[in-house]
């Protein structure tokens, strides 16, 4: 932010999968090859929109506040952030519920006490129909009936083990960590459990955070992005961009805050470790971060941390942890992933990484601000060396100019040909653009092996019209195969996007499970369909402030079996699947027994 189909109750039942092996059957194909053949020759395109507006059947009925309405308006920063979406299955009936973070208000005599609007949780019924149960879920209020805070995003783990996903809220002057409980009727509800695992102490402001298991000992630990040293009592008036129009100040009048790293111990608290870590400090010309994605860049089996800045250098932080210890080496620089194609920093926002050629290695991708290209990031690593190589003209992102403010993001293979595209949602950052709109068209864009193309056009009526967006979730709401859309404004309702199903387009999904419910990012997925291999990565994090569907779509076009399904774990083992029935999800368990 540079400020210069209708389902059952419970969806499709997902096939549990059982069938081991140790690894004895290798695909052919291997990280770094180039096999481009596609999946899909005799499908032809519909020529159906990709995406239907569903919002006014879902009962989903909410907007994020940024609290820009008061007179006369302070044009803090703070108003800038927006809010991001959580994907939970919170209640384990197999449909995706829906947490949106609520945002913030300003009171007191002189509009300068920092108040936070409720957030929401929207069960899943099917068919996409939506109950609000936030009060019921628990999440009316925090902890001992404190209201909540001014909130930004939120994040999705199984932080202590016990095989259902809790859930993480971001803001203005500390997070929210609630876990996932069972009431006294058996029902889910989440309890505030902040201060009890040491989460409450040490946080200035929180925008997007990402889990996942560091440090080799199955439980996920926590990084937080923190953004800049903005108060009330560091609050500049002077800042315009047409000369004469007060307006937000830019990030470049604040000083970075240092992110945050906690170690999830065994006694179920989180330690601070942001020091013995290795983060690098904050700063005028450091820090101020936005999004993170957790992924294994090198496959060496440990996720590692990509964090994107606002108009400083991006981190890449390579894991180099050992058991019970974490160690991070920030490789920004030296990886080519800090800066873009000119060597310069930018107003860096939204966050993914995906295989968009074929190649087995994850690419990383950034949404940055107006005046900007969106950096997406070829890999060229190994287990020994990290090295990227800036992609953004190579792949035609350059054709999306530089009018756009970019947020929330993914890759999507939403056409279900085996290549994964890219889904953008933008919206300016300041109250009085003087180069573009504030209200900015979503973006669309076509993977044809490696190279986009936009097609907007096709994404359906969202598509033609202009948004404040912020934060997106993507993922299968209605268990079809296909992925639908969830999209957080400001100032203005939620979104619902399903995604339409094409016919004679096959997929397969997979989930992947643990027995002992350890978290998994850094495990890689390999599927062989029709000669040619298709690499999924698991991820923690990413979008912009947002907790998308952690399952896998793989789309096979008009091919209707596949060979095999690899996964690597984060320890190196593997294991393989064949004859897995495709339209249909499968879960896949590590350390499961063979059949029978």
């Amino acid at each position: 932010m540079n400020l210069a189909r209708p389902a059952s109750r419970f969806g499709l039942m997902l096939v549990a999968i059982t069938l081991y092996s140790a690894g004895c059957h290798r695909p052919p194909q291997t990280p770094g090859s180039t096999d481009r053949s596609p999946v899909t020759s005799a499908v032809e395109d519909s020529g159906l929109d990709w995406f239907e507006d569903v919002t006014p059947r879902t009962g989903i009925d909410f907007t994020y506040r940024n609290g820009e309405d008061i007179e006369p308006p302070h044009l803090s920063i703070l108003e800038s952030l927006g809010g991001g979406v959580a994907l939970i299955d919170y209640d384990g009936d197999g449909l995706l519920d829906v947490f949106l973070p609520g945002g913030g208000y300003f009171d007191g005599p002189n509009k300068t006490l920092i108040q936070g609007h409720p957030s929401r949780l929207f069960r899943n019924l099917g068919e996409f129909r939506f109950q609000d149960v936030t009060a019921e879920a628990g999440l009316a209020t925090l902890a001992h009936d404190a209201p909540w805070f001014y909130t930004h995003g939120a994040a999705v783990a199984d932080y202590d083990l016990d095989g259902w996903p809790d859930l993480l809220v971001t803001g203005w002057g500390r997070v929210a960590l609630f876990r996932n409980v069972s009431d006294q009727s058996g029902k889910r509800r989440f309890v505030d459990v902040t201060s009890d695992v040491g989460l409450d102490q040490g946080i200035t402001w929180t925008t997007s955070a990402a889990w996942a298991d560091l440090d080799g000992d199955g439980r996920p630990d926590l990084y937080l992005c923190q953004y800049v040293d903005w108060s009330f009592a560091n609050h500049p008036t002077d800042c315009n961009y047409d000369g004469k129009t007060r307006d937000v100040c830019p990030p470049k009048k604040f000083s970075g805050l240092k992110h945050k790293v906690f170690h999830n111990r065994p006694n179920g608290r989180f330690e601070d470790v942001s020091d013995s870590a290795g983060l690098a400090p904050g700063g005028p010309h450091a820090s101020k971060g936005l999004g993170v994605i957790a992924v294994d860049v090198n496959l060496d089996g440990k996720p590692d941390l990509y964090v994107a800045n606002d108009t400083v250098p991006n981190f890449l932080y390579v894991n180099r942890s050992t058991p019970g210890t974490i160690r991070l080496e920030e490789m920004g620089s030296l990886s080519s992933t800090a800066y873009d194609g000119h060597g310069g920093p930018n107003g860096s926002m939204g966050v993914d990484a995906g295989d968009p050629d074929g190649s087995g290695l994850p690419w990383l991708w950034t949404t940055n601000y107006e005046s900007e290209l969106h950096a997406l990031y070829k890999n060229r690593s190994t287990p020994k060396s990290v090295r990227f190589v800036y992609y953004s003209q190579a792949s035609g992102i350059g054709a999306l100019g530089q009018k756009f403010v970019g947020w929330g993001t993914g890759f999507i293979d939403f056409d279900h040909d085996g290549w994964e595209d890219l889904l953008i949602v933008n919206g300016h950052a300041i109250r009085y653009p003087t180069g573009t709109t504030r209200r900015q068209r979503p973006v669309l864009m076509k993977n044809h092996q490696g190279k986009f193309k936009i097609i907007s056009e096709r994404g359906g009526s969202y598509f033609h019209s202009e948004h404040l967006a912020r934060g997106i979730a993507l993922g299968d709401l209605d268990n079809d195969g296909t992925t639908d859309v969830v999209i957080s404004h400001m100032n203005e309702p939620v979104t619902v996007l399903r995604g339409v199903p094409h016919p004679g387009k096959n997929w397969l999904g997979i989930q992947l499970a643990d027995d002992r419910h350890r978290d998994l990012v850094g495990t890689r997925v390999i599927l062989q369909a029709d000669g040619r291999s298709q690499h999924r990565f698991a991820k923690g994090g990413g979008s912009y402030a947002s907790a998308p569907d952690r399952r896998f779509v793989f789309g096979l076009g008009s091919v209707d079996r596949i060979d095999q399904v690899r996964v690597v774990w984060p320890d190196g083992s593997e294991q393989t699947w064949s004859n897995l029935a495709v339209n249909r999800y499968h879960k896949l368990s590590r350390n499961s027994s063979p059949l029978p």
